[in-house]
């Protein structure tokens, strides 16, 4: 807000420079350069008034995207827990089964090493 506000006081301030300058070296009468003047500042104050429902409309246009985007990242979160949740259970019965495996396997090499070690076998 701070960079806007210099730029709308660089704005105003040049306008005035600017308005002074046409004043002081202008040939025209002074009934002339008043009526010019009018023109001049109602064209301003058009510009402001645009300027400032392009400002209303564009925070309007933020405020939207802002939620929207809000809701799409929760919608995403959603997906991603389901996604997980998916898979976990769709891998629950492979480390059951791993886990089975591994048991059986120390079985066998408990049953071979006690065969091995045993004196029947020397």
């Amino acid at each position: 807000m701070g960079k806007t506000k210099t730029l709308l006081t660089g704005f105003i301030f040049g306008g005035v420079v600017s308005a002074a300058s046409v004043l002081l070296t202008t040939p025209k009468s002074g009934k002339e350069l008043i009526a010019e003047t009018k023109v001049k500042g109602d064209d301003i104050k058009e510009g402001f008034a645009k300027l400032k429902s392009d400002l209303n409309e564009l925070t309007a246009q933020v405020k939207q995207l802002s939620s929207e985007g809000k809701e799409v990242i929760q919608e995403v979160a959603a997906d991603l827990k389901r996604s997980i949740t998916s898979y976990q259970e769709d891998i629950q019965p492979n480390l059951t089964r791993l886990k089975e495996d591994v048991e059986e396997m120390q079985k066998t090499i408990e049953t071979v090493k006690d065969e091995v070690n045993s004196p029947a076998s020397k």
